[in-house]
């Protein structure tokens, strides 16, 4: 038997034992300590972490030793990987991901021991019950099985994952699943130890982290995929994305109720299950990704490993045992009321609170759809608009309520004084409105958006300000506010504002996109087999050279692209490519010709009249027919004809159109093809075939490319919403970390 299978039965037989002692130092009661049973359990608990830990080692050693005889080494690496990408095949597949996050739990662990005090015993006995469903999956779905034959060189990594971001981007968003662990488990323990005002101060530091590392993993994942997929944006509503974003959403719910139940004493209730429902979304997110119930639905859904079973039995168990527990005790937890009679900050945190659960609802019933509508037939999924509409409101609702925040007082405020307080903050909103209203923003919901996010960036950036005077660590919630509000001003301001707009370029031949020249030079061969296109792009005296990415995938045998993203101060220029049509010669009898709209030329005995363009979608999926609407006549004869080219997301394919010709009494086909269209000078090229004489010389078709090309105004203002999201967040975490570690009850 392969040594690494060894490692993860052994690490599961040290849990079973950690398990056993720690449910039986809860049985007797001594939740304490006890002289016995206390040190048997950490033992048990230390040598599963030993065992994954080596486990772990021994997978990276044959990952980066080529041990291609190992099934998972040779289906996600080769030999000419580089080192960091090599590093990242451990996490690339399910079963190396499954014991990075079962390697991260057991670490995490290692921490709450040495914190949890009087928590410890239920609540390790909950982080063991976790470690034992992660190994009995890794010994059913092994990162070690051996194949049958040793295979020369690996299949190797896809290659829109040979990226830094796939070095970043898993382990940080695994860190947070696994972090996710903990307030579930202390929750269980504050049940069980009748313990709720001890769970505060417990909970808190790894809620926090949980948000931090969660929304991290998030905003990586769509920074990438903005920088890289070529799809044109950072967010898509994926199913699989939306698995992820769910329990972010109920992590910063049960941050906020957890702030209320500090102060207040209040909504202890609601935080027990915000804690357990948290977890169990994660493994409901993991069981979304892993099961392959989504591959019709998601481009990130795995295959089904045969563990469907086991991710439900590990959720059913999870909600089990919190929610059991829960109901149990329910009327045994403290019932503090909120005093909601006068505007102050618990009324504004439990808005909150609802905002970040009814957002996480209605995501968790559309990314649901496809289960639900396959439990009653044929499975489908919501329109990306439902997210969009349904959101609309709710973004409304949380910038005003992030306006409002830093300006009220636990006890209550005057509805005077909250005008006075606000007031700077709604001249500088009003001004900011202002701007986007004078640059064409007319949809009054757009405008009711940005004017909350404007609030709320004004509100907290002054507040931000004042608390900087008394130490920098007082500013972790107006930051990743400010954050919040930056994000939100992005997010209106690039999609009200966006152009767009699909050129066809033949090489060495300028053409105008916006208010910029491009002319393709042709293509660069790369080392690693992304070839880039060479495309200058000319602005004024301004110049660069765009390099996206187009290239034939030896791993897949697939078109893969990649985009050329040029940030300036106020919008980016997104360059993404969907075609290369290589030079071609064109036989005798074909001919081009370049009209206008209402223009008529003569092309041999035929005259040619371009009436205009036909434009309509083209059945499903996002795709546009571009139709020039032709008059053709020869003095006896006359046609109507309308050729296309039809724009699919990553396709670009002509849709010829045919006519009679008559040559010595021989009825014979001639066919016209849209070349080109040329939006911007309402022009079209074409061509004939068919209609010239046979004597005519062969002529050659230059190379051509395909771009879709995009102006995104305020991505910056978007990506520094999120980092200073993330900034706020580490803050907050400094000044809760130590809570714990004085033993706060």
């Amino acid at each position: 038997m392969q040594i690494g299978i060894l490692f993860i039965i052994f690490a599961f037989i040290a849990t079973l034992y950690s398990i056993g002692n720690y449910y039986f130092i809860i049985k007797e009661q001594n939740f304490t300590g006890n002289p016995e049973k206390i040190p048997a359990a950490r033992v048990g608990f230390y040598i599963m972490t030993g065992l994954v830990s080596l486990a772990s080692i021994y997978l990276f050693y044959l990952i980066l030793a080529h041990q291609f005889q190992i099934s998972y080494v040779y289906r996600y690496s080769s030999r000419d990987l580089p080192l960091g990408y090599l590093i990242s095949t451990f996490w690339a597949g399910q079963e190396g991901s499954f014991l990075l996050w079962a390697l991260l739990t057991a670490l995490m662990g290692l921490v709450l021991i040495k914190t949890a005090r009087e928590f410890e015993a239920p609540a390790m006995l909950m982080i063991n019950l976790v470690q034992g469903f992660f190994l009995i999956i890794l010994i059913k779905a092994s990162p070690f099985e051996v194949l049958p034959q040793i295979p020369p060189d690996g299949a190797g990594l896809n290659p829109l994952l040979q990226n830094p971001w796939m070095v970043i981007h898993p382990p940080v968003l695994f860190i947070g699943y696994a972090a996710a662990a903990f307030p579930f488990a202390l929750a269980v323990a504050a049940l069980v130890l009748r313990q709720y005002k001890a769970f505060v101060p417990r909970a808190l530091p790894w809620t926090l982290f949980t948000s931090l590392t969660l929304g991290a993993g998030i905003i990586i994942g769509g920074y990438w995929a903005y920088k890289v997929l070529g799809w044109g944006g950072y967010w898509g509503w994926d199913p699989v994305e939306n698995s992820s974003l769910v329990p972010w959403l109920t992590m910063l719910a049960l941050f906020h109720g957890l702030i209320v139940q500090k102060i207040k004493g209040a909504l202890a209730k609601t935080n027990l299950f915000l804690a357990i429902v948290s977890f169990a979304l994660v493994l409901y997110a993991t069981f979304l990704t892993r099961s392959g119930v989504l591959a019709d639905f998601s481009v990130h859904s795995f295959q089904d490993l045969g563990i469907n079973l086991f991710l439900i039995a590990f959720i059913l168990t999870v909600l089990g045992i919190g929610l059991f527990l829960l109901f149990k005790k329910y009327g045994e937890i403290p019932y503090v009321a909120l005093e909601l009679t006068s505007l102050n900050r618990e009324m504004i945190l439990l808005a909150s609170l609802f905002v970040f659960a009814a957002s996480a609802f209605f995501t968790f019933m559309g990314t649901s759809s496809p289960i639900f509508t396959g439990l009653l037939g044929r499975p489908s999924q919501v329109n990306i608009q439902f997210y969009n509409k349904i959101h609309l409101p709710i973004a409304i609702l949380m910038g005003l309520l992030l306006g409002l925040a830093p300006f009220l007082r636990w006890r209550g405020n005057g509805l005077n004084s909250v005008l006075k307080s606000i007031l700077p903050s709604l001249i500088l909103t009003g001004v900011s409105t202002a701007v986007p209203f004078y640059l064409g923003m007319s949809n009054p919901l757009h405008l009711l958006f940005i004017t909350s996010g404007a609030f709320a960036f004004w509100s907290n950036l002054i507040v931000s300000v004042r608390l900087l005077k008394t130490g920098w660590q007082h500013t972790g919630a107006p930051l990743a506010h400010v954050g919040v509000a930056l994000l939100l001003i992005g997010i209106i301001v690039s999609t009200t504002f966006e152009e767009k707009q699909k050129i066809v370029l033949d090489q060495n031949v300028s053409g105008k996109v916006f208010d910029y020249q491009m002319v393709y030079k042709g293509m660069t061969p790369a080392a690693n087999g992304k070839d880039r296109m060479n495309i200058e792009v000319r602005e004024g005296r301004s110049n660069y050279t765009a390099e996206p990415r187009f290239y034939q995938s030896q791993y897949n045998q697939s078109v893969m692209t990649e985009p050329d993203v040029n940030s300036t101060l106020l919008y980016d220029l997104y360059i993404s490519p969907l075609q290369r049509k290589p030079s071609t010669a064109q036989s005798p009898g074909t001919q081009s010709l370049l009209l206008t709209k209402g223009e008529r030329k003569q092309l041999g005995e035929y005259e040619i009249y371009f009436k205009g363009f036909d434009m309509n979608d083209h059945g499903e999926g996002g795709s546009l027919r571009a139709g020039a609407c032709l008059e053709i006549s020869n003095g006896t004869e006359n046609f109507s004809v309308v050729p296309a080219i039809i724009f699919d997301q990553n396709e670009y394919r002509t849709e010829p159109a045919t006519f009679s010709k008559t040559t010595k009494n021989l009825n014979k086909q001639a066919t016209v093809i849209v070349n080109k269209i040329d939006a911007d000078q309402k022009a079209v090229e074409l061509v004939f075939e068919g209609i010239g004489r046979e004597t005519e010389s062969v002529s050659v078709t230059p190379e051509q490319v395909v771009l879709d090309v995009s102006k995104k105004p305020f991505m910056n203002v978007l990506w520094l919403g999120t980092i200073l999201i993330t900034a706020g967040t580490l803050i907050a975490i400094r000044r809760r970390i130590p809570e714990p570690l004085r033993g706060t009850n």
